[in-house]
């Protein structure tokens, strides 16, 4: 039985709240639609609503913390909203994250995916209505069991009008890195269906999407590889571009990278995570390649196209990291002229081999070493940028705010030029002559 979501003749809000990667990104977006289907209206994450799904991320212990600061927050202001708290922390600390007073039902990875039908279950209970599909029915706060991962599916049909559309191709990761829970927090490596992706792709440029994005958590793992994927996604016509999420160097190498630059949709970005530059420290985290690989990716990419993006992730204090190691991570943002450089202190992090490790680093040295790196990530993105002046860059137009038309080139580069001219160029290619530095990317006008 659909349980109808109009209360006193208006609809239920719902709203959510996403941590972390893109692919819980696309799985909010997914959980979205479904909710929009089935009557919520969809409102902002600080906005009041009659439910809050909580798509958390677990990676550090700052994003739990995050996760239980909003919990509060939004059931604080909204008491007798419903509250589900779902994903990867729940997967990893569910005893901890039940414990949180105000989290009303606790869904793990596994059955995220389910937060409309409780949803529908808790409406139902609460105003003597009934959901006999549902196996939520019987309570409000609750812990749901796992049923298995799966990659979440493309049933949904792409709204119109988004400029970016995400699709996740995998999820899952089988490396285990010796500093990373998300293998024991998103399970084995599962892989979509060619077919489905294709599907999935065709709807969103049918429906005006100038870039799909393919993300997963490690989406290099894809069964046979991403090249069958970005080979049939390149065919689709249309003039819309494809983006990687991000590119894991454990499992690509600079031959494997070449064969994917011959593809003409593809842009000239990568997201390679370094973590460290330091070949021993590397090692130890088992990261399966060294500095020298990694450089080979880069070298490969760059003389393809010496702007070619690329941006990454570096760990800093790391157990045993010594300055000289440290000194090497530094090294090499400079050698890779990153575009961006995400930089984080190490977090020590339940189940994995890196907690137990001797030689954990203070907070205060990962502090200091942390705004380093974010130091020489900052000159090195500056130096990348000043090198774009003068060239002419095909940017893809995302929003018009405060007189700036802004989006983003090829590259992944922010790129500014000036509205008011008239023209309504929202989700348009348009060939921009940069002219310089401009906040976090470049400005420049239309050619």
């Amino acid at each position: 039985m659909m349980y109808n979501n109009a209360m006193d003749g208006k609809k239920r809000r719902a709203a959510f709240y996403t941590l972390g990667c893109r692919t819980n990104q696309y799985e909010s977006a997914k959980l979205a639609e479904e909710f929009a289907r089935a009557g919520y209206e969809i409102v902002a994450e600080d906005e009041a609503a009659d439910v809050y799904v909580v798509n958390t991320c677990t990676v550090t212990s700052l994003a739990d913390r995050k996760s239980r600061q909003y919990i509060r927050r939004m059931k604080r202001q909204n008491p007798d909203a419903f509250m589900i708290v779902a994903g990867c922390y729940p997967q990893i600390s569910r005893k901890e994250v039940e414990a949180i007073e105000e989290a009303d039902l606790v869904l793990g990875t596994f059955d995220k995916m389910t937060a409309l039908e409780a949803a529908q279950a808790h409406f139902a209970a609460d105003s003597g209505g009934s959901c006999a599909s549902s196996p939520y029915a019987g309570g409000s706060r609750a812990s749901a069991a796992d049923a298995g991962g799966s990659c979440a599916s493309a049933a949904v049909a792409a709204p119109s009008g988004r400029t970016r559309g995400l699709i996740q191709i995998q999820t899952g990761c089988d490396r285990f890195c010796a500093y990373c829970v998300i293998p024991y927090a998103r399970g084995p490596v599962k892989s979509k269906p060619l077919g489905e992706i294709v599907r999935e792709a065709e709807a969103l440029v049918e429906n005006g999407c100038r870039e799909i994005v393919l993300t997963g958590i490690n989406t290099a793992r894809y069964d046979g590889g991403v090249e069958p994927v970005l080979a049939e996604l390149n065919a689709i016509p249309g003039d819309f571009r494809i983006r990687f999420g991000s590119l894991e160097p454990t499992v690509v190498d600079a031959a494997y990278v070449e064969r994917l630059l011959r593809y003409d949709k593809l842009c000239r970005h990568f997201h390679l995570s370094l973590q460290s530059g330091s070949a021993r420290v590397l090692s130890a985290m088992d990261r399966r390649y060294s500095p020298a690989e990694y450089m080979d990716i880069v070298r490969t990419v760059r003389d393809f196209d010496p702007l070619f993006g690329l941006t990454t992730d570096i760990i800093a204090g790391f157990p045993g990291e010594t300055e000289e190691d440290f000194s090497e991570s530094l090294r090499l943002i400079g050698e890779c002229s990153f575009l961006h450089v995400h930089a984080f202190p190490y977090s020590r992090r339940p189940l994995t081999k890196a907690a137990s490790m001797a030689g954990q680093i203070a907070p205060s040295v990962k502090k200091e070493r942390t705004k380093r790196l974010i130091e020489a990530g900052e000159a090195a993105s500056e130096a990348f940028r000043r090198r774009m002046t003068g060239t002419v860059q095909r940017v893809l137009i995302e929003e018009e705010k405060d007189g700036w038309y802004t989006g983003h080139a090829s590259d992944y580069c922010n790129v500014y030029l000036p509205s008011g001219g008239g023209d309504d160029i929202i989700n348009m290619f348009v060939n921009v002559r940069v002219s310089g530095l401009f906040a976090d990317g470049v400005t420049g006008r239309k050619e």
